[in-house]
């Protein structure tokens, strides 16, 4: 299908030499059009069914159809577009920096903050412009699939194979529901290279006695909870504790995006949602994944992190004898519990004390902050007088 050099849709307005003579204006003419008009070639790279030689002659194609004989400008141009293509424009010295730049937002074309070894700054940067942004954008759009438009304003999604060390967790809110009327970019970078225990414990995350302490847990515990703020390290450590799972035990995975993952257990299964990327109605989400989960034969069952009504099945899991594991968002070890049994009480007929004194069974709690374990508690009992669950601090 792709054999044939494919003939490029007339350009919008005539073109000449003259009339572009510079290379940035020249790759934003090759952006715009592979990011409006030949979006299916774009996507087609993206997914194997074109190579990139054939991607490339189509771009010569076209600058030969924007009449660019300069053979100097046509190959700077070239080379700046694979940049584009195959990376992140601008944001590349960002992405491929090493471990220590976790996170990048983009929340103005001139202002792109980064979180370093834990702290906010911002980077040196920058778009050239509210319209350079915007096409950057669309461009990123198109290449991982995703569709954006009034009714897709807001989606995350994520890109396990541009880089080779870092897989890409985006959110992006389009400026149809931004107030800057420009879009707003979130990556996490995710290390390939998964940390160990003993790799944490030289990062400072814990110590070598709490260190044993979480090993221990991971074959002990009927569940364990993991809390903090949002980059306080638990997907991180939650990742790390996958790998001490005993082989001979089997779990499922479910979770919003591919974050979580096993580099030597046989028998992890691995889900993640489907949203609605364009104006489709295919849809799956978290609830979805955790109903089939309780169909499947585990040990453990493990969310990545829980927003809403999937705590009920998560602790239906629980009460159905297996370990489970997740992440929520919580202010200390005790916090979280509370928060856990508000998300079941809204996805159920559960009271929250029903909820809460039916949670006994996640009987550990790990508090995280700023990449470190700060609190560890366990669950001991219920306290009737207070209607509530009663803990032991470990840490």
């Amino acid at each position: 299908m792709f054999g044939k050099k494919k003939k490029i849709k007339e350009a919008p307005m005539e073109w000449d030499e003259g009339q572009i003579r510079d290379v940035d204006e020249l790759v934003k003419r090759i952006v715009d059009h592979f990011a409006t008009q030949d979006t299916h070639s774009l996507a087609a790279v993206h997914t194997g069914a074109m190579s990139k030689e054939q991607f490339m002659s189509l771009v010569d194609a076209l600058l030969d159809q924007l009449q660019i004989t300069d053979e100097n400008l046509r190959q700077k141009a070239k080379e700046v577009y694979q940049k584009y293509t195959w990376g992140y424009y601008i944001l590349d010295e960002l992405i491929n920096d090493a471990d220590d730049v976790s996170d990048i937002k983009v929340v103005a074309p001139d202002k792109i903050r980064i979180k370093r070894n834990g702290k906010r700054e911002t980077a040196n940067v920058k778009f050239k412009s509210k319209e350079d942004l915007n096409t950057f954008t669309q461009h990123i759009a198109v290449k991982n699939k995703i569709a954006l438009s009034d009714s897709n304003a807001i989606q995350t999604f994520t890109d396990k194979d541009s880089n080779p060390n870092f897989i890409l967790r985006f959110n992006i809110m389009t400026r149809y529901v931004t107030s800057e009327g420009t879009p707003y970019i979130h990556i996490r970078k995710i290390p390939k290279k998964k940390y160990t225990m003993d790799v944490l414990q030289k990062m400072g995350m814990f110590d070598e006695k709490t260190k044993q302490y979480l090993i221990k847990r991971v074959s002990e515990s009927t569940g364990i909870l993991f809390t903090g703020k949002g980059a306080a390290g638990k997907t991180t450590l939650m990742n790390a504790m996958l790998e001490e799972i005993p082989h001979d035990q089997s779990g499922m995975v479910i979770q919003e995006n591919e974050e979580l993952f096993t580099v030597s257990h046989p028998d992890l299964m691995f889900t993640h949602i489907v949203t609605n990327r364009g104006e489709g109605k295919i849809q799956y989400d978290l609830l979805d994944l955790a109903k089939n989960g309780l169909l499947v034969d585990l040990d453990y069952f493990i969310i990545g992190e829980i927003k809403g009504a999937e705590a009920a099945y998560f602790l239906n899991a629980s009460y159905t004898g297996h370990k489970c594991w997740a992440t929520v968002h919580g202010m200390s070890s005790t916090e979280a519990m509370d928060k856990l049994a508000d998300y079941i009480k809204y996805g159920s007929d559960y009271s929250k004390e029903d909820a809460l004194r039916m949670l006994h069974s996640i009987n550990t709690v790990v508090y995280l902050e700023n990449f470190k374990v700060k609190e560890i508690s366990e669950v001991v009992g219920w306290d009737p007088e207070r209607r509530n669950l009663k803990y032991k601090r470990i840490l």
